[in-house]
C-alpha cells in the first residue's frame, strides 16, 4: 500500500469515527430528552412529561365505594378505576370495559360483551368474575350509586367476556348508572386499603400511600394498562387549594397547567388574573329555585309558582353569573336526552305576574322563608328583588331570606322547613325530585310520574329520549321549579396543553390524552 493509500486510509478511519460518534451523541442525546420528558418524536414534551393540576376541595379518602361527594370521582373514576360503560364528553355512552352491549325486546336482560386482554395494575386478569363480584358488592354492600341497580335481580357470567343481567323490570337508565361508580369493575381478588390506596385498571395508578387531608395526589402511568396506547404523561400531579383564590394564585404564579373550576371568576377575568387561557365547559349540574309544594305552604297552588316564574328574569340571572352557561327553563340539560329549550314557557313578565298576584290577599305569604347558599348569597339577593316586585296594594311578597351553610341548607332541606330555597343540582338528581323517587319539595303531578316510568320502561335510546322530553314539559309547565341555569365549568389552561377534557369535569377528570406541547 502506498503512503497516498495509506493516508486516505487513516483520513477515512478518522472520518468514520467522527460520524459515529456524532451518531452516538445524537442518539444518546435524544434518549435523555426522551427521559427527561423534553422531547418525543411528534415534537411534545409529552411522554414523560409531568403536569400539574389545581383543583378545590380534595378528597376525604380515596375509597371511590363509599366517599361521598365528586371530588374522588373528578380523581379517580376514568384515570384509576373504570366503568363498565363510558361517557364521551357530550355525556353519550361509549364502550369502555364493556365492548359492546344489547338489550333484549322485553327489556329485561341487559348483555355485556367484555373487551379480550384487559387487566387490572397489579397483573391480574380483569374477567367476568369480576364484574358479578363487582356488581353483586356495590348492591349488597351499598356502595355510593347502588341505588341506581335497583332493577337488577340478578347478575351471571356466560363465559370470561359475556355478563348477563336479569332485571325485574325494563330500566332505560341502568346503562347510563353502569358509566358511573356503580359500573365500576374491582379486581375480586385484591384487598387493598381503599381508604389510602387505589387500584383499578385505569390508566394510572395512585403513587404513595394517601392520607386524609393531604394536598396533594400524584397519578403514575400503568405501564401494564391493557388499552392500545398509555397515558401519554408519566406522572400527574392533583393539587388541592382552600378557596378559588388560592387557586387563582397559583395558576397566575405557573404552579399548575390546569386549573378549575373558578365558579366564582369571569372567563374574561380569568385571563387577565391567571394569564392562562380560559375555556368554558359544559354540565349536567344546575342553579335553580325550588318550591315546597307542601298543603301548607303557598307554593302548593300553582298560579303561586307561575307568578313566581314570570317574576324572574332567567335571561338576566343567566347573564350576569360567573358560572352559567346557559339559561334553562325545564329539568334537563343540553347535555341529557330528551333536551328541549324551554325558557319560553314562562318568560319574564312582571305585569302579568302582577295580575295573577292580585288573586291573593296581603297575608297569604306570610313568612316566606328563602333559603340560599353562602356561596349565591348575591344570587338569591337578586331573586329577592325579583320577587318583590310582585308586591302590590293587594299582595305582599317579602322574602325571609337566610344564608346557610350546606349542612344547614340539606337538613332543612331535608325536615321541609322553608318555602323557597336556591339550590345546585346535577341531571339526575334533579329528575328525582319531580318523578316521584324523592320527595324532598313534595311535588306530586301523576302526569309526570306516569311519563317518567314510561321513560324508564323505554325498550331503546329513542324512546327514552322522548318520554323524558314530555316529562320535562309536564313538570315545566307544572311550574314545579323555577329552573334558572346551566352551571358552566370555567377552566384555566395553559396555552402549551392539549388533551384536556372541557365538558362534565365537574364530575369525571379524564386524563389520559393529558400532555404538554409545544406553544403555536
Amino acid at each position: 500500500m502506498t503512503k497516498k493509500q495509506q493516508g486516505e486510509l487513516r483520513r477515512w478511519i478518522a472520518f468514520s469515527a467522527i460520524v459515529v460518534a456524532l451518531f452516538a451523541l445524537i442518539i444518546l442525546g435524544k434518549s435523555i430528552a426522551e427521559r427527561s420528558g423534553i422531547l418525543d418524536d411528534t415534537g411534545l414534551i409529552g411522554s414523560n412529561s409531568t403536569i400539574d393540576i389545581g383543583l378545590i376541595d380534595a378528597p376525604k379518602s380515596l375509597d371511590i365505594r363509599t366517599e361521598q361527594g365528586t371530588a374522588v370521582e373528578q380523581a379517580l373514576l376514568g384515570n384509576v378505576y373504570e366503568t363498565l360503560i363510558g361517557r364521551d364528553e357530550n355525556n353519550r355512552l361509549i364502550p369502555s370495559l364493556a365492548n359492546s352491549w344489547s338489550t333484549s325486546k322485553d327489556g329485561r336482560t341487559v348483555t355485556l360483551r367484555l373487551r379480550a386482554n384487559t387487566t387490572f395494575s397489579n397483573g391480574d386478569t380483569l374477567d367476568a368474575d369480576d364484574v358479578v363480584w363487582s356488581l353483586q358488592h356495590i348492591i349488597s354492600d351499598k356502595y355510593v350509586g347502588y341505588e341506581r341497580l335497583g332493577s337488577i335481580a340478578a347478575v351471571s357470567s356466560e363465559d370470561a367476556r359475556t355478563v348477563t343481567l336479569t332485571l325485574r323490570e325494563p330500566d332505560a337508565t341502568l346503562l347510563r348508572a353502569l358509566s358511573g361508580r356503580a359500573g365500576i369493575v374491582y379486581d375480586s381478588t385484591a384487598n387493598p386499603d381503599y381508604a389510602t390506596q387505589a387500584m383499578g385498571s385505569g390508566p394510572f395508578i395512585v403513587e404513595r400511600t394517601y392520607r386524609q387531608g393531604a394536598a396533594t395526589i400524584t397519578l403514575q402511568r400503568n405501564e401494564r394498562y391493557w388499552g392500545s396506547s398509555t397515558a401519554a404523561s408519566s406522572q400527574i400531579s392533583l393539587h388541592y387549594y382552600g378557596d378559588e383564590s388560592s387557586l387563582i394564585k397559583a395558576a397566575a404564579d405557573g404552579k399548575v397547567e390546569l386549573a378549575l373550576p373558578l365558579e366564582h371568576t369571569s372567563i374574561a377575568d380569568i385571563s387577565k388574573r391567571t394569564g392562562m387561557k380560559a375555556v368554558q365547559g359544559s354540565s349536567t349540574s344546575k342553579v335553580m329555585l325550588v318550591f315546597n309544594c307542601g298543603t301548607e305552604s303557598p307554593m302548593s297552588d300553582l298560579r303561586t309558582r307561575q307568578s313566581f316564574r314570570y317574576l324572574i328574569d332567567t335571561a338576566a340571572v343567566a347573564s350576569s353569573a360567573t358560572d352559567a352557561k346557559q339559561a334553562l327553563g325545564g329539568p334537563i340539560g343540553p347535555l341529557e336526552p330528551g333536551y328541549e329549550d324551554l325558557t319560553g314557557v314562562y318568560p319574564h313578565d312582571q305585569t302579568k305576574a302582577a295580575q295573577m298576584l292580585t288573586y291573593y290577599s296581603t297575608r297569604y305569604f306570610g313568612d316566606l322563608t328563602f333559603l340560599v347558599p353562602q356561596e349565591y348569597q348575591t344570587l338569591g339577593e337578586q331573586l329577592n328583588e325579583y320577587l318583590k316586585q310582585g308586591t302590590s296594594t293587594l299582595t305582599t311578597i317579602n322574602p325571609d331570606m337566610q344564608v346557610v351553610d350546606d349542612a344547614t341548607l340539606n337538613q332543612r332541606l331535608a325536615s321541609g322547613d322553608f318555602k323557597l330555597a336556591l339550590i345546585t343540582v346535577s341531571g339526575t338528581d334533579n329528575v328525582d325530585l319531580f318523578n316521584g323517587v324523592n320527595n324532598t319539595l313534595q311535588y306530586q303531578n301523576g302526569n309526570a310520574q306516569q311519563e317518567y316510568q314510561q321513560a324508564v320502561a323505554s325498550a331503546n335510546d329513542a324512546d327514552y329520549a322522548a318520554h323524558m322530553k314530555t316529562f320535562a314539559q309536564t313538570v315545566s309547565q307544572d311550574a314545579a321549579a323555577a329552573w334558572l341555569y346551566e352551571r358552566g365549568i370555567n377552566i384555566a389552561v395553559n396555552p402549551k396543553l392539549t388533551g384536556y377534557p372541557v365538558n362534565l369535569t365537574d364530575e369525571i377528570l379524564p386524563l389520559k390524552d393529558l400532555t404538554l406541547g409545544k406553544q403555536h
